[in-house]
């Protein structure tokens, strides 16, 4: 206090000598009643309010203070809480980018297996188609050797008859029925 009574005191000194000597260094004439009553009015005017403000001005200021503390309190608060989540996402992450590797690497695994299952079931049922397109083509041909034979036979038939009726006479109808009978009792006896 006694600092702010010496600042106030120089101050008015200061104040003082600026306003008895002039800016071209001659005196002027200084009214001191009307300075000091100047000085006595702000005296008092700033006395009294300082007298009448101050409890509520220290009031509102360490209201103000415990306000800011209070805040700074639950920034620091909401900031460490943030800080813990943040590390609980991280660890999060971590562990799901663990995760993603493991099931990466396990798609990759099950894809190979899928891939080789595959390629077998293949080239199995490449064999079987191969196999059953050989057995088309062997039944195919079987059946055009089959019609082939039948036509040549009906061909061979149907020129033994040609030739046969050209050159049948009565003689030799006699013999083939005689021989046909006899073969018909060959198989009689067997049976």
């Amino acid at each position: 206090m006694n600092r702010h009574r010496n600042l106030i005191f120089l101050v008015l000194i200061v104040l003082l000598s600026i306003s008895l000597f002039g800016e071209d260094g001659h005196g002027h004439h200084f009214d001191w009643a009307g300075f000091l009553g100047k000085v006595l009015n702000s005296s008092i005017l700033f006395g009294g309010l300082i007298l009448i403000a101050r409890k509520p001005l220290i009031k509102f200021l360490s209201e103000k203070s415990i306000d800011v503390k209070n805040d700074i309190e639950v920034r620091e608060s909401d900031l460490n809480e943030r800080l813990d989540s943040l590390k609980g996402i991280k660890d999060r992450l971590t562990k799901i980018e663990a995760e993603v590797n493991s099931m990466v690497d396990l798609a990759k695994k099950s894809g190979e297996e899928e891939k080789q299952r595959i390629e077998d079931l293949g080239k199995l049922e490449a064999e079987r188609i191969l196999k059953n397109t050989e057995d088309e083509i062997d039944a195919r041909v079987e059946v055009s050797v089959r019609a082939l034979k039948e036509k040549i036979a009906d061909l061979s038939i149907e020129k033994f008859r040609e030739d046969f009726s050209s050159g049948l006479d009565e003689n030799l109808h006699k013999k083939i029925v005689e021989k046909n009978i006899e073969i018909a009792g060959d198989i009689i006896e067997r049976t």
